[in-house]
């Protein structure tokens, strides 16, 4: 959704100028990035307070629009099932194992969660995750 409203109108920004001849503009998401690169000088004054009355109006367009194609919902949707996957996660943490099949489900969790993560590569996870393989195998043999 927000690749394809970003398609349709674009990001909010706006791009500062920039003095001098062949010199590129500045892009700006936000109200402090523009005092930022022009400063708070008066002579940039009413540069800045254009740029910053064309980024609001962008802003109030794209929150608009977001509204509109359900991106803003599907955002809160999103952000309340990471509040309940974090939920759930800590209440798997904290609830003590009753049985190996237990702790294998716990090491599960862990390392199943784990692969979403973008840190989550090597130490301690290679290590937990062959701990997990080795209490499979050996509770398999045991059934």
């Amino acid at each position: 959704m927000e690749r394809e409203l970003a398609e349709k109108i674009g990001f909010p920004r706006v791009e500062i100028p920039l003095d001098g001849p062949g010199r590129p503009s500045v892009v700006a998401t936000d109200a402090r990035q523009i005092d930022r690169v022009l400063g708070t000088a008066p002579a940039t004054r009413s540069l800045r307070r254009r740029l910053k009355r064309d980024l609001a109006a962008a802003q109030a367009r794209w929150d608009a629009e977001a509204v509109a194609v359900g991106l803003t919902s599907a955002m809160e949707r999103e952000a309340a099932a990471d509040r309940r996957v974090d939920e759930l996660l800590r209440t798997a943490s904290r609830t003590p194992a009753r049985s190996i099949p237990g702790v294998i489900a716990k090491l599960a969790i862990a390392t199943e969660w784990s692969e979403l993560e973008p840190d989550a590569d090597g130490y301690p996870w290679d290590f937990i995750r062959g701990v997990l393989a080795d209490l499979t195998a050996l509770t398999a043999k045991e059934a």
